[in-house]
């Protein structure tokens, strides 16, 4: 009887049409992802007046979709462990789809709120899961080049939102913006029908011949016999303790610190810096100029520092770019140059979305893939409560009438906490594929 070890047998593949078909999916959820979470600061200048909302309001609303992805994350990735993460990818594509078109039929400030609290939800729930599924399909050295490249979908989409704001709002007004942002419910027939499930989910639950199926799909030329077992390296129990266990505890807190500062600079930035450009005398065009050349330098960024992780590591990688990200934000608030600030804004978004591209990937080799939902959704959901602070807190300083220096030195101090928190990561000697804790043939670090 043949026997198929999957860590390996994965971990080994090429990329071909299977890896691409999936992973094209993903950029698109992932595009749209990021039009959410840039279009409402986009909108904002408009949805202030129509709403008649003031600052401190417009930042509690911004928060509704940042809670509901809180929520989101934590419920979702949990949920992903157990029942598979097909079915909840497609769930809270559903949800976030839905919630940003209803979004669009809004009338009141409160029912905007809660279908943006419901798309939330969703975004939340299908981020962690999608880079659980990428590194777990992605073969061993194209991981962090394949993560980075589908978190670029979020600048793509970033692109989108502004680009199509500047076209469409003064003709066609907001709703049909958040309209928009429901595409990926299309996306819905093709994800049931070519996304795979995952493999360890398919092994603890004694699907051999789906699992059979996706070997061969990803292996076209390997010879699986009829009477062909697999096998998997151990298999940690998914639960939350489990973060916690094997010496995973310190570092576990840490990269929670990280998403949280991350986030924190992402969604403040995102959100306010139109408003914040208008307050610094720029017209609505050039504040949503601004927003573009933010998600601009995200996308050059995010794809660069993937690249520049295989050559100088995680670490190194992510403590440059948030220093450039800390030193981008601080010195917006000390220029109205026109050159500067888009010079400026560019490294911002290089800096922190680089930096969270980067660390989805390094958060991925923490955790064997049994709970890295689990472990992947705890950092985006508890990450998410630093999106909340982020827009609030920014919303109460520009409410309070602070100079422009005091709201951007508000959303550049967490770069500093972020670099700071990765420099104490500790890293011990990397495993390959034999190692008892790596389930999948990739390279996992030790926890000391």
């Amino acid at each position: 009887m043949s026997k198929i070890n999957i860590n390996e047998f994965i971990g080994k593949s090429k990329l071909n049409k299977f890896h691409l078909l999936m992973f094209t999916l993903f950029f698109l959820i992932m595009t749209f992802d990021g039009f959410d979470m840039v279009i409402y600061g986009a909108t904002l200048p408009v949805l202030l007046e129509q709403f008649q909302m003031n600052p401190s309001q417009a930042g509690f609303i911004g928060s509704c979709a940042l809670i509901g992805a809180a929520i989101g994350a934590l419920l979702f990735g949990y949920m992903a462990d157990k029942i598979g993460r097909k079915k909840v990818i497609i769930i809270c594509t559903i949800l976030f789809s839905l919630g940003s078109i209803l979004t669009g039929f809004s009338n009141t400030m409160i029912t905007f709120g809660i279908f943006r609290f419901i798309a939330g939800i969703g975004l939340g729930g299908v981020m962690p899961n999608i880079v659980s599924l990428t590194t777990e399909y992605a073969p061993n050295k194209n991981k962090a080049v394949m993560v980075a490249v589908i978190f670029s979908g979020m600048q793509v989409g970033g692109i989108l939102a502004s680009g199509l704001t500047l076209w469409l709002l003064k003709g066609f007004g907001w709703k049909v913006l958040y309209i928009i942002g429901g595409f990926p419910l299309l996306l819905v027939p093709l994800l049931l029908k070519f996304l795979p499930e995952s493999a360890v989910n398919l092994y603890k639950n004694d699907h051999f011949g789906a699992l059979r199926t996706i070997f061969s799909k990803l292996q076209p030329n390997a010879y699986l016999p009829k009477d062909v077992t697999f096998e998997l390296n151990d298999i940690e129990k998914s639960s939350v303790s489990a973060l916690f266990k094997e010496k995973r505890a310190r570092n576990t807190i840490l990269i929670w610190v990280v998403f949280f500062m991350n986030m924190y600079m992402i969604f403040g930035v995102g959100t306010w810096l139109p408003q914040l450009m208008i307050k610094a005398g720029f017209g609505l065009n050039f504040s949503l100029l601004f927003l573009l050349t933010l998600n601009l330098g995200a996308l050059f960024g995010s794809n660069i520092a993937g690249l520049i992780v295989e050559r100088v590591g995680y670490k190194n990688t992510l403590v440059s770019l948030y220093v450039i990200a800390f030193i981008s934000i601080t010195l917006l608030g000390f220029t109205t140059n026109l050159f500067a600030v888009v010079v400026l804004v560019a490294f911002a978004g290089i800096g922190f979305y680089g930096g969270q591209n980067v660390a989805n990937g390094y958060l991925s080799l923490f955790y064997p893939p049994s709970m890295r939902s689990t472990g992947m959704g705890f950092a985006f959901g508890l990450g998410r409560f630093g999106a909340i602070f982020g827009p609030t807190i920014s919303g109460f300083i520009v409410s309070m009438g602070m100079d422009l220096y005091v709201s951007f030195l508000a959303v550049s101090i967490p770069g500093v906490i972020a670099a700071l928190a990765v420099l104490t990561i500790r890293e011990g000697k990397s495993t390959l594929q034999s190692s008892k804790n790596n389930e999948m043939g990739e390279t996992e670090i030790q926890l000391n």
